[in-house]
Formats: structure tokens, sequence, C-alpha cells
């Protein structure tokens, strides 16, 4: 994979947010830290969640069995997930489909790593990757991206992608 160590970590251009979020219907099995979601009877590891949601979530009975907005991340070990949000209805748009945008660090043929950062005012999280199966045509490091992303059996498959153009 190509990956060049001294590309810099540009700043977004104006209109770019980063994001990786999608939802998912599943079981949160466990009240505690790490938890446990099984999705179609495979268990996720959701590495934390907010502190409201945490104390939401300690006055509730368990299992928990509903629709949950999820952070993804991709680690050496696969995916983990933080915990945004949970739903006990159906959420707007197509459960497993994960939008995630970011600057590209590396391409190598189907195979796209990004470069996002968390979502939430404050924060002093670093910045993270995200591993993305698929094509991107004229793809180049340092570029940023939208992409929509289908989670299946733990990865991450591109469904549709468009370099971001800054208007103006």
């Amino acid at each position: 994979m190509q990956r060049s160590s001294q590309m810099p970590l540009l700043p977004p251009p104006q209109g770019f947010e980063y994001q990786a979020f999608g939802f998912l219907a599943g079981t949160l099995t466990t009240a505690e830290e790490p938890y446990s979601l099984l999705v179609n009877d495979q268990p996720l590891t959701v590495s934390g969640c907010s502190d409201r949601l945490r104390r939401w979530l300690s006055t509730q009975e368990f299992p928990l069995t509903g629709y949950f907005g999820l952070y993804p991340k991709s680690t050496r070990s696969g995916i983990t997930f933080w915990l945004k949000c949970f739903e006990s209805l159906a959420p707007k748009g197509e459960l497993g489909v994960f939008d995630v945008d970011g600057q590209l660090v590396s391409t190598n043929g189907s195979t796209q790593l990004l470069r996002l950062h968390r979502n939430q005012p404050n924060t002093t999280e670093k910045p993270f990757l995200i591993r993305v199966s698929g094509f991107l045509p004229e793809a180049k490091p340092a570029q940023f991206w939208q992409l929509e992303c289908l989670l299946e059996e733990g990865k991450f498959s591109l469904l549709d992608g468009y370099r971001f153009r800054a208007k103006g």
C-alpha cells in the first residue's frame, strides 16, 4: 500500500465536515464498557459513548434492542465503534450504510485509507483512520472524499463516492 509518511494533515476545505456515522439494528447485551452489540448474530465492540448516553443506559434493562447510531474507527484488530445514540424506532436512511467523509491518506487499487476527525465540539481526540474497499477513480492522497459505505462482515465496502470540491 502506498503511504506517504510526509503527507500533512491538511485543514479541511471550507464547507467540508469530517464524518463517519451510520445506524445498525441490533441488541446491546452488556450494561458496561466495553459494550457488546449483536448485529445479525455478529458481535461488534463498542468502546464507549457520551456521558449523557452512559447515564441513560445505566437506567435501562439489558439486553436492549433497537437502532444504534455509531461512529466507526479502524484498528489493527478490526473495527471498533463509539455509540452516539439509541433509537427505538427505525431512523431515516438505510441501515448498515455509513457516511464516511475524510482526507485520503493512501490508495492501493481497491483499498482506500481515510483520515477523519470526530464530530464533537472541543474534542481532544486525535484523528483516526477508516479502511474502505472499493475503487475511487483518480483518487490521490491528500484529497477530501465523501463516501457512502456498506458495513458487511466487519468491513466497509464502497457504494458511492465523490471527491469534495469547495464551492467558489
